[in-house]
């Protein structure tokens, strides 16, 4: 990287860089691949039992092959869900 970027990345705050990653979004492949309930807490940055909370309350979208089965999520559906809480 050119010592600009570097610059102003060192400059940014965390929102700036959250709105700076939804902007880039369209340009990085689109892969939204599967996480499961340990990768998708990591990714919303909260906790396992906070995120199987949610998903009770039915506030997280979420897949599970069988009832009560493992549950899978994708990373468009964990910043919906961070962006209304």
């Amino acid at each position: 990287m050119s010592a600009i970027v570097d610059a102003l990345l060192a400059e940014l705050d965390d929102q700036a860089l959250e709105q700076l990653a939804e902007r880039l979004r369209p340009y990085l492949g689109g892969n939204d691949g599967w996480l499961d309930v340990k990768a998708a807490a990591a990714y919303a940055g909260c906790t396992v039992p906070a995120l199987r909370y949610a998903m009770a309350k039915g506030e997280v979208e979420f897949e599970q092959r069988v009832a009560g089965g493992k549950a899978y999520f994708q990373r468009a559906a964990l910043d919906r869900w961070r962006q209304a809480s």
